[in-house]
């Protein structure tokens, strides 16, 4: 593939273009379990290039998966068609070469091609903890096993070419637990940048645990309860935060957080952090989807927002250095920006200890419905499954309950972050008490 991006390079500069080349050989596998017996198994092996001109501020894209002269040839005819057809642009969207810093070996483990027969009994094994659990756990919706690992590059007629190797697997069971005519679930997962450092029959069990307390639910009062939200949970509102600090949506006018660069937007508990460099994590990175180095962002700190995530061109839009946020999909999707590892900075406490400080609130232990809320306004409505606590204990379980507020009013009302950081994808946040916050119930 390196002399396909040459020749690529080479054509661009002979139709006097400049040209970004991204491209990707990924390899992927998956596993799902029920009931003891594979569902699915699926090896996949996927390789490509995703190609941006420009010529006189008009931007042509295109994509191939046939990396062969021919192919990479025929794909460039098509994004210099794009590009005439395409209006100009308002800024430069290419990055510039950037001075590079190794950062050290940020995948020092990535999932092992092969050994598919103990991935399989790793997955079965974290099922039959589902089930031995408790003898509530009647089913599970499946158990299921990923991993992902390959090789992206970029290069530019700009004078850079970049390449690393990234990989990472990840585990999801959910338990199904009954009593009566009463039926609960409750779901668990975990990532790892190797399957030995999760604890398949853990997870298997923490579902289980989640499911089977959740049985004997009950509706709580309406009214406005101070809450303590798990971490697994808050990272759906981080997500919702994501997209509220993507410097592109802050442009378009698309969010609740445009324009509020250098004021409080949160309580001083509260720093958010962007970090391609966090040992361990799944989504590190030494440069992003534009070849522009990464680097640690705080993007609010101690409440006050300090700026947004950045891709080449919402940073020349609003005039700053860009963070190095740009993220694509696949090959096949153009850069925006995005998060690597975006996470609330965790705090000293556990849960359990801002739980014991409570006379009476509610425990959130899953959100659902997160994607309904309004970036613009801010304003969220989702249904809730947890636990009532009284007197520093967390006690009956609650569910079929909504708990709405607004995102801003909600970060402005964290008084403690917890110190049990968890990251579902790209995105952490350790367990986050509220103080004040509508709860619907009966």
């Amino acid at each position: 593939m390196k002399d396909g991006i040459h020749h690529l390079l080479e054509l661009a500069e002979r139709h006097s273009c400049e040209c970004e080349v991204y491209g990707e050989s990924v390899r992927q596998f998956s596993v799902e379990v029920h009931r003891g017996t594979v569902e699915s198994m699926e090896r996949s092996h996927d390789a490509g290039v995703g190609i941006r001109l420009v010529r006189d501020g008009r931007i042509g894209f295109a994509y191939t998966s046939d990396t062969g002269h021919r192919g990479l040839g025929e794909a460039f005819e098509e994004a210099r068609a794009n590009a005439v057809c395409s209006s100009p642009v308002d800024v430069d969207c290419l990055a510039d070469d950037q001075e590079w810093i190794d950062h050290g070996n940020l995948y020092p483990t990535v999932p092992p091609a092969g050994g598919d027969h103990d991935k399989v009994e790793l997955v079965r094994a974290m099922e039959a903890a589902c089930f031995g659990f408790d003898a509530a756990v009647t089913n599970t919706e499946g158990a299921v096993y990923h991993e992902v690992c390959g090789d992206v590059f970029i290069a530019s007629t700009r004078g850079f070419h970049r390449c690393e190797k990234r990989g990472f697997c990840s585990c999801v069971v959910s338990a199904v637990a009954r009593r009566g005519d009463e039926v609960r679930t409750g779901s668990y997962y975990r990532q790892a940048l190797h399957p030995a450092e999760i604890d398949f029959a853990a997870v298997g069990e923490r579902a289980a645990e989640r499911a089977v307390k959740l049985l004997g639910s009950k509706r709580i009062a309406t009214g406005r309860y101070p809450v303590v939200i798990d971490g697994t949970a808050f990272v759906d509102i981080v997500d919702l935060l994501a997209e509220a600090l993507s410097a592109e949506m802050a442009v378009k006018g698309m969010s609740i957080l445009a324009g509020k660069q250098g004021t409080r937007v949160a309580r001083e508990a509260v720093s958010i952090i962007d970090d391609p460099f966090r040992r361990g994590c799944c989504f590190n990175a030494g440069f992003d989807a534009e070849g522009v180095p990464k680097k640690r962002c705080t993007l609010i700190e101690s409440g006050i927002l300090g700026g947004y995530l950045h891709n080449a061109y919402s940073s020349r839009r609003m005039g700053v250095k860009s963070s190095g946020n740009a993220v694509r999909q696949t090959y096949k999707n153009r850069p925006v920006p995005g998060p690597a590892n975006l996470h609330i900075a965790p705090g000293e406490r556990t849960g359990n200890e801002m739980i014991a400080d409570m006379d009476e609130g509610v425990y959130v232990q899953d959100i659902m419905g997160i994607h309904t809320a309004d970036t613009i306004s801010g304003d969220f409505s989702v249904g809730i499954n947890g636990f009532h606590i009284k007197g520093g204990r967390v006690e009956e379980p609650v569910s079929e309950v909504t708990m709405s507020g607004n995102i801003l009013t909600l970060l402005c009302g964290i008084r403690e972050v917890g110190s049990d950081l968890v990251f579902v994808g790209p995105l952490g946040s350790p367990t986050v008490s509220v103080e004040d916050i509508s709860v619907s119930g009966t």
